[in-house]
This record gives structure tokens, sequence and C-alpha cells, in this order.
């Protein structure tokens, strides 16, 4: 999916959220959108879901000007927000079964491919019991395995690494992630954690006070930052001309 912004503009009354924001993201690879607290990261991603209309600009997929009365483009896409939006009375099966459904995909056949990623995060025995009842941690992880059975070709996703999830759920989300991209999907995650960032992305978009101050590929940035102690503090305000 060829995944374009332009000039996206967004304000909560008197406060600007983003200011002409514009990128062209790579596809079949990992883009972390990265900044402060209250920079924008979270207003985008849920522009890009459709789930906010900015003020101007437009959002692309593969061309077509991307609208909530597109069924068609909003299946080709999934939002996975801080706490993962699943149906709280449903068993965690039952959610895997009822995305299947909503985004029209044959269960046939990948019931085993589900079961592994729930193994992958060790939550296996939770399919039969209903979300209202589950920890944070393992909402997350009944999250990935929705995820998991529709394999979105882009995911978006918010603030992945304050999920409250254990080590397994998160080397599980880590694999889910690689294996998206390996089949051509494009992941776009936020955080406020430069080292985090660095770790696990192809490229870097760091959004200051809803603009963006920084567009590169990791290995670029990586290179040019080296062994600078204040690295992450100089990234994340823009002050890395010199590192």
């Amino acid at each position: 999916m060829q995944i374009e912004l332009e000039k996206i503009y967004k304000s909560f009354g008197r406060t600007q959220a983003l200011s002409e924001v514009t990128l062209d993201l790579p596809p079949s690879s990992v883009v972390v959108l990265l900044g402060e607290n209250g920079a924008g990261k979270s207003t985008l991603l849920r522009i890009m879901a459709g789930l906010c209309v900015p003020d101007s600009g437009l959002v692309r997929y593969d061309g077509v000007a991307f609208s909530r009365e597109n069924l068609s483009l909003r299946r080709r896409l999934h939002f996975t927000p801080d706490i993962p939006l699943l149906f709280p009375e449903q068993s965690v099966g039952r959610n895997i079964a009822t995305f299947a459904a909503l985004y029209e995909k044959e269960t046939k056949g990948r019931e085993d491919f589900v079961a592994h990623w729930l193994k992958e995060t060790g939550s296996a025995s939770l399919m039969r019991r209903t979300v209202s009842n589950l920890s944070r941690g393992q909402i997350y992880k009944a999250g990935l395995a929705c995820v998991a059975m529709i394999e979105p070709e882009l995911w978006l996703v918010d603030e992945p690494f304050a999920s409250g999830m254990d080590a397994l759920g998160m080397g599980a989300f880590r694999r889910l992630v690689k294996h998206l991209t390996a089949s051509g999907g494009t992941v776009v995650y936020t955080t406020q954690m430069v080292d985090m960032a660095m770790d696990f992305s192809d490229h870097v978009c760091v959004i200051k006070e809803g603009e963006t101050i920084l567009w590169d590929s990791t290995t670029t940035i990586q290179e040019r930052i080296g062994d600078d102690p204040e690295a992450a503090e100089k990234i994340l305000t823009g002050n890395w001309g010199n590192p």
C-alpha cells in the first residue's frame, strides 16, 4: 500500500495539534512516530485510521483519498489504540471470529495460524474467557490475535510499548510486526521512548508541537548520532545538528 499524507492540519479549539504534516511512507516497513507527550502523534494516527477528520489536507492510500465511507479501504487497515477496541462481553475466541467477519476474512484454514499467535503470547488459555474479565495486558494480547486473523496491509498502533504486556506479549508483538511487513504490509506506531524507536523501526518521523522536525531512515539517524549520550533528548527536541 502506498501511503501519502499531504499538508495535514488539525486543531482542537485554540490548540493546534498538527500543522502541515506531509509524509510519503514507504511500503513493507516499520515506521515510528516519535515525540514528546502532546506532540500530535496519536492525533495523526487517528486521522490515518479515519477516527478523526483533519481540518485540511489529505490522506491517500494507493492514490485514493481516504474517507470513513470507503469500507473497502478501511478493511485494508487496522488501528490499535493504547487499549484495543474489542467487544467486552464476548469471549476472546468470539472477538477473533467477529473481527474476521467485519474484515471479510476467511477463517477456514487460519485456525492454526491464530492459535500460533495466542501461544506466542502465552494466552492460549484465554480463548473462552470474556474480555471484560481480562487484565489490560491480556486484552492487548487478545487484540494481537485479532490482528493476526485479519493481517491488515496497514497496522496503526498507538503506544504499544506502554501496553502493559509482559515479555512474552512484547516478543510476540515484534514478531507479528515483522510478519506483516515481510508479507508486504506497513506498520506505523507511536512512542515517546527514543531507545525503543531506534531499536525497532526502519524509518523515524519525529513530531514536535504538531510539526515534523525529522524524517529519515533509522540507519541514517543511528549513524549520525553515534554514541552521543544526549542523543535521545536532541532527537526529541530537534537540536541534533551537531551530536
